[in-house]
């Protein structure tokens, strides 16, 4: 276990980095992952969001940045092996809602595809990662797309990830994914913060009632009952909209029960992290003062 984290980069300057994924599409990753941020910057931190999805870039839209034509000159994103990259020469992040981003999305128009190939796509999101100016952060969060693949396997195996976030909503089919996303954090020793169910019931916009979407599932999940539920996003028509429309519900609509919801999901975030660091340093050893040479006392 050892061997694996000592391989793993530790970012300059940011003080977590955290994954947020679900072994399913379709469940909401980017707009939790948008509206973690922004809590968390409206709670004081300094914050990053990186949007890890190549194929399908969604932060972009969710953010209000949107490119409908595609690049009229050939895009080129970088790819080479560069860590040591001079601040000058690394991509400014574009800053919105008190967070800094960066997506594939802002390089190409809303409907132009990127195909990397697959051993290629880690790379290439690795490689984003250094490359842009992240400046000072406290947590940097990294929107993962569908899958257990890549990027994930690069980021999981070559980044020293503080933990992983997953996302899943209450039905059986995408339980047993989601747990699939937790059994690869766990092989790859990252610790896994915790669980968001979203979609947990529909907010009526005419009484306010909330009332079950999807059938919820009763079978045991090991994988996904024994964590930390960091809590259970309504699904609120106002906040597709407006997330539709670049406007985050903890934004646009910061009383109503989902930008609520999203505010605690960051407060349990923080939590998390802080009870790991505090468990960690715990268990580092005292470190005792060398002797001196020449004054060492034999012990029989």
């Amino acid at each position: 276990m050892m061997s694996h984290q000592l391989r793993r980069e530790q970012l300059e300057h940011i003080g977590a980095v955290i994954v947020v994924g679900s072994g399913k599409g379709g469940v909401g990753k980017s707009t939790v992952s948008v509206n973690l941020a922004v809590s968390l910057a409206r709670q004081g931190a300094r914050v990053g969001l990186l949007d890890g999805d190549a194929y399908g870039p969604s932060i972009p839209m969710m953010v209000g940045v949107r490119k409908r034509a595609d690049a009229k000159a050939e895009v080129i994103l970088p790819l080479a092996e560069r860590k040591d990259l001079a601040v000058e020469k690394k991509i400014p992040p574009l800053q919105r809602y008190g967070i800094k981003i960066m997506s594939v999305g802002f390089f190409i128009g809303e409907e132009q595809a990127v195909a990397p190939i697959a051993d290629a796509l880690g790379m290439l999101i690795r490689q984003l990662l250094y490359s842009v100016n992240w400046g000072e952060l406290d947590y940097l969060i990294i929107d993962l797309p569908p899958g257990t693949s890549e990027p994930q396997a690069t980021l999981c195996r070559e980044i020293a990830l503080t933990g992983a976030i997953v996302v899943t909503t209450p039905q059986e089919i995408a339980r047993v994914d989601t747990a699939k996303a937790v059994t690869m954090f766990q092989r790859a020793h990252v610790p896994v913060l915790g669980v968001v169910q979203n979609m947990d019931g529909f907010v009526c916009p005419h009484c306010g009632q909330t009332a079950a979407i999807f059938p919820e599932s009763h079978e045991r999940r090991q994988q996904l009952d024994e964590l930390p539920l960091l809590g259970r996003i309504p699904l609120d028509p106002a906040a597709v909209t407006n997330g539709d429309k670049g406007y985050p519900i903890v934004v646009s609509l910061v009383d109503s029960p989902v930008a609520v919801a999203f505010e605690h999901v960051a407060a349990q975030v923080v939590q998390q992290i802080a009870a790991r660091n505090a468990q960690a340093s715990e268990q580092q050893p005292t470190t005792l003062p060398d002797k001196e040479e020449g004054h060492y006392e034999r012990e029989d």
